[in-house]
């Protein structure tokens, strides 16, 4: 999965980003003791729909995909899975693991950890150097991070720096 797992609370080790052939792969689920998947594909079926809990978003990675509904909805559905005692394992996925999957985690860590959306795109490409939401994900976080924190904290200059 990349360069390993999401942990913006410290502690155990319960967020993790990655691609389609990641999800569906049972050794990876069974090791990390997935047991919620973000499945943010538009055809790749929910490959252990009898033994884990799947919150399916069927979105396109193009300039066309509204994600005004799906940030949220992501965010909510981690949050809950983390907070549960004991705690869930969330593995959250699209086609390749770099720009959607991207998009809905930097979502959760803007909104539950109360990140700018900079700090939270940093903090994810230390730890998963694939990481790369399109331009259009990138201009809708800019707009959740104005609804999330009341302002604007960070530019799109900012981020392609």
């Amino acid at each position: 999965l990349g360069n390993g797992p999401c942990n913006p609370a410290g502690g155990f080790l319960t967020l993790y980003q990655g691609s389609a052939a990641q999800a569906a792969d049972y050794r990876i689920i069974k090791n990390l003791h997935i047991t919620h998947v973000v499945n943010a594909t538009t055809n790749c079926p929910d490959a252990f729909p009898n033994i884990l809990s799947y919150l399916r978003l069927r979105l396109s990675d193009d300039a066309q995909q509204d994600l005004v509904e799906a940030l949220p909805l992501a965010s909510r559905f981690i949050n809950t899975v983390l907070k549960t005692e004991p705690a869930g394992r969330v593995l959250v996925h699209c086609s390749m693991g770099r720009s959607r999957s991207s998009a809905l985690t930097l979502a959760f860590l803007m909104e539950h950890r109360h990140w700018s959306l900079l700090h939270a795109l940093r903090w994810l490409k230390e730890r998963r150097a694939c990481t790369a939401p399109n331009v259009n994900f990138l201009r809708q976080l800019l707009t959740y991070e104005e609804q999330l924190f009341g302002s604007r904290l960070t530019s799109l200059d900012d981020i392609r720096r």
